[in-house]
């Protein structure tokens, strides 16, 4: 199963996946700051055309 929240380190180089999981809001109280980018998860027929 596909996790709806992916967390990433971006201080390192390139940017490094530290976290998967679908509570918002334990990812937000465990990663937070600027070291930390948490982005959503889209599947591939709900992303828009490029």
């Amino acid at each position: 199963m596909i996790p709806k929240y992916i967390v990433f380190n971006t201080n390192k180089k390139p940017a490094e996946v530290v976290a998967t999981g679908n509570d918002l809001y334990e990812l937000l109280s465990a990663y937070h700051g600027k070291a930390y980018q948490i982005m959503k998860v889209k599947s591939l027929s709900d992303r828009e055309e490029w």
